[in-house]
């Protein structure tokens, strides 16, 4: 797998792809992915991480560069943002994870910053170092509390449950908010999700339990199926009978509110001229820059440096996917 890393001198923007940059959508919450990095092959994992057969480039983002565009866009949203660490892999093997919070933390109009992670690289130290930095919520992982089980989803002969849960821990007892965040696979771990929501009761914990789903890349188990959004809320509302705890979230529920959104540079179905810049995330997909923002173009063979006309395709929060025009 090719590791590409972008600084301001790549020429690459921040702004436009999936995979790796500053995400806006329309809210006071921005999404900084500045690796795409994994460590694990989760039999669900919704974008397949850590699959060079699919993902054949890997991204980092300079840590400096991150941070002089993120401070751009809060200045033009102009109200308090939540920034949230995420990546399409595994936040922590992000090597300047701390710095970058520390980055981020001094930035004006910074009001939370949180980050979702696994936990299989965290440690009491880092976590420590996290703390110190400004991280005000992690969003931890854990799927199962059945050892076998969780390790058999993680597709990781070396998840340690008992690792984790002594992350868990040490998260409950700084001052850093944890948030337990299991994938509720239907037939899979149903069992299992009364008991999270138990433990998120005794660490103090927030738990917000996420869908299933499957897109054109996902990693599928077998036999499963996604439920419908309805079933899935009713499912929710029931198990907050039984367990007196809300789980049926909404925006609201963890303080997300509209904001300026940055404005759309280019429409579905315009052609424009592009310069290629390098592989994209994708199999067979090259990224180009245009007028501040990347693209993702789909079925490119064009070399890095060559300008190609291409026709977007896709333009919703910022995020640009375009094929070849000609």
């Amino acid at each position: 797998m090719e590791l590409i890393h972008i600084t301001r001198e790549s020429g690459i923007p921040l702004i436009g792809c999936i995979a790796f940059g500053i995400i806006d959508r329309g809210t006071d919450l921005l999404q900084v992915r500045p690796t795409t990095m994994c460590n694990m092959h989760c039999r669900f994992c919704s974008v397949s991480a850590n699959s060079p057969d699919m993902h054949p480039a890997s991204f980092t983002v300079d840590k400096d560069y991150l941070l002089e565009e993120l401070k751009k866009i809060i200045e033009f949203k102009g109200v308090e943002c939540e920034i949230n660490l995420d990546s399409v892999g595994e936040i922590t093997t992000y090597s300047q994870l701390t710095e970058l919070v520390k980055g981020i933390k001094a930035i004006p109009k910074v009001k939370r910053i949180s980050m979702q992670t696994n936990g299989t690289l965290l440690t009491g130290e880092k976590v420590y170092a996290l703390e110190k930095a400004g991280i005000s919520q992690i969003n931890l992982s854990i799927n199962s509390l059945d050892s076998k089980q969780a390790a058999d989803l993680s597709g990781c002969s070396t998840y340690s449950l008992d690792h984790i849960l002594q992350i868990a821990k040490m998260i409950a007892d700084s001052s850093i908010q944890l948030l337990i965040a299991p994938v509720w696979i239907p037939k899979v771990n149903d069992a299992e999700m009364p008991k999270l929501v138990e433990l998120a009761k005794k660490l103090n914990a927030k738990i917000g339990i996420q869908k299933y789903e499957t897109y054109r890349y996902s990693r599928k188990i077998k036999g499963i199926k996604p439920i419908t959004f309805w079933k899935f809320y009713q499912q929710l509302k029931a198990m907050e009978k039984e367990t007196g705890t809300k789980l049926a979230l909404t925006k609201e529920d963890f303080g997300i509110h509209k904001a300026s959104r940055l404005p759309a540079v280019f429409e579905e179905r315009e052609k424009i001229q592009a310069v290629v810049k390098c592989p994209g995330w994708q199999k067979a997909q090259m990224i180009a820059a245009a007028k501040g923002v990347c693209v993702s173009v789909n079925k490119c063979l064009a070399e890095a440096g060559k300008r190609v006309r291409i026709k977007i395709l896709e333009n919703k929060n910022n995020i640009y996917v375009a094929e070849m025009a000609g």
